[in-house]
């Protein structure tokens, strides 16, 4: 009976030991449940004890400059010739991979894979870094640029990427950690994002059937409810005002500030097609809720930046000059 009962195990730790193993090169590597850092799980299953469990990077293994790491620069690729397969199968579910991702644009929630998966292949054939730019979508060919942006704040990044997943209901793309430190998601181990997919020059790629050509249609308008500004930018500066030199000098321009960050995502690509670069959207806590500033810069020079004013002023955008 013993003997029974200990080949059972044997067979049943054999089994699961081959879960592990690889995946061939006709389907995607295949990364477990990325788990939420935060309070201590309460049900059974969760409190668990968990093999090979992914987590963050030590806090000595963190880069200094973590916040300073610098966007993926979106360029000319080709597809690789890993990880493009017209279609591929996880869990029973088939995936049809892109062949053209211009247009391509999807709100969903965003994870974060880390330490476990660092230095492992992924789809791309390429070694999986934490401490870059990048990401892992289930459709997008590989590689593709796109800009993930975090509803709940406003903070936007950009990511290269090179590699599949994440297969969980909802869940529409794995950022690596540095992405997901930039945008505040190590904490909550998710947020809702707007994912969209940008070209070399960092804005949108339009869609191919956008009037037969692949430029983007017309720029949308800027909200113009008069409820949704909560600071409205100062006209009575002097947008000809010379900019003084100094550390102290302002470096941004603040075009416009909303308490919606759909209105302040929509101002910023309106600016953007306006060819107004570069353009950013941060959020700042005021009165106990989010605000979203649309800023244009930073400038060094104090000329480019006054320049910068002329040029919004005469396409009747108001600022108003902040160092941030």
């Amino acid at each position: 009976m013993r003997r029974a009962i200990r080949a059972g195990i044997c067979l049943s730790v054999l089994l699961l030991s081959a879960c592990a193993v690889e995946p061939t090169s006709s389907r995607p590597p295949y990364r477990s449940p990325v788990p939420r850092p935060g309070p201590a799980a309460t049900s059974p299953q969760a409190s668990a004890p968990m093999l090979d469990k992914d987590r963050p990077p030590a806090a000595g293994e963190i880069p200094p400059n973590l916040s300073a790491i610098p966007d993926a620069v979106p360029e000319p690729v080709e597809r690789s010739k890993y990880g493009n397969p017209s279609s591929y199968e996880v869990f029973g579910k088939r995936y049809q991979v892109l062949t053209d991702a211009r247009g391509f644009k999807e709100r969903g929630h965003a994870s974060w894979y880390g330490k476990k998966f660092h230095g492992r292949r992924t789809s791309s054939g390429e070694k999986y870094d934490m401490f870059a730019m990048s990401a892992a979508h289930k459709t997008l060919p590989i590689p593709s640029f796109a800009r993930i942006t975090n509803l709940s704040n406003g903070k936007s990044v950009v990511v290269r990427v090179n590699d599949r997943g994440p297969f969980h209901d909802g869940r529409i793309v794995d950022l690596s950690y540095t992405a997901a430190s930039k945008l505040d998601l190590i904490t909550h181990g998710s947020a809702e994002v707007e994912l969209e997919v940008v070209d070399a020059s960092g804005n949108m790629l339009a869609s191919p059937s956008a009037s037969g050509s692949e430029t983007a249609a017309a720029p949308p308008q800027p909200a113009k409810d008069p409820e949704v500004p909560v600071v409205a930018a100062s006209a009575s500066v002097p947008p000809s005002g010379p900019v003084r030199a100094g550390s102290q000098q302002p470096r941004f321009l603040q075009a416009g500030v909303f308490n919606d960050t759909n209105n302040a995502l929509s101002f910023r690509d309106y600016l953007r097609l306006s060819d107004i670069k570069p353009v950013l959207v941060r959020s700042t806590m005021r009165g106990g809720k989010w605000i979203y500033r649309v800023l244009v810069g930073p400038f060094d020079d104090p000329a480019e930046l006054t320049a910068m004013r002329r040029k919004l002023h005469a396409d009747d955008t108001p600022t108003i000059l902040v160092r941030e």
